[in-house]
């Protein structure tokens, strides 16, 4: 096999490859950009795709705090919502940070971009009654039960 038939066939593998990570247009430049200035240029389509990917992921808040937030149960952000389902509420929550995380790290660009092209993910809004508390008045029937009461379980203790 000669030289020149290696890279045709390497660049057909990256295209598929590619187009089954659904890379879009401004990804494909964004990474084509970015790996001119790296030292080594990406192996793999995926490490490829990572750096096109990194632009969209940068306006939205830290991969990590998220991670760590949506362990205690915390989504203040709907992509953190988003991602957490995806990977698994239990799973997050159950499984070693070996194992979740990597799964995290897969997930969470992917709802970003999703996020960014326009897809609604809504965090529930919690519905609490407020708690209120009236003073029991003294000289009130409730004031007088509660005495009675007290001094019945005084009477029973002694």
């Amino acid at each position: 096999m000669k030289d020149e038939d290696w890279m045709l066939d390497t660049v057909e593998v990256w295209a598929i490859a590619l187009t089954d990570l659904k890379i879009t247009r401004t990804e494909l430049f964004t990474a084509q950009r970015k790996s001119m200035s790296l030292e080594w240029p990406p192996t793999a389509p995926a490490d490829f795709l990572a750096l096109g990917r990194t632009e969209t992921a940068n306006n939205y808040p830290d991969m990590r705090q998220e991670y760590l937030a949506a362990a205690q149960g915390n989504y203040k952000h709907e992509v953190t919502l988003e991602t957490a389902n995806r990977v698994g509420e239990w799973q997050i929550k159950t499984q070693p940070e070996s194992i979740s995380y990597k799964s995290w790290q897969k997930h969470y660009p992917e709802v970003c971009k999703e996020h960014s092209e326009g897809a609604d993910f809504k965090v529930p809004e919690t519905h609490r009654v407020e708690h209120s508390h009236t003073p029991v008045q003294a000289g009130s029937e409730a004031d007088k039960r509660i005495s009675e009461k007290l001094a019945e379980l005084r009477r029973l203790s002694a």
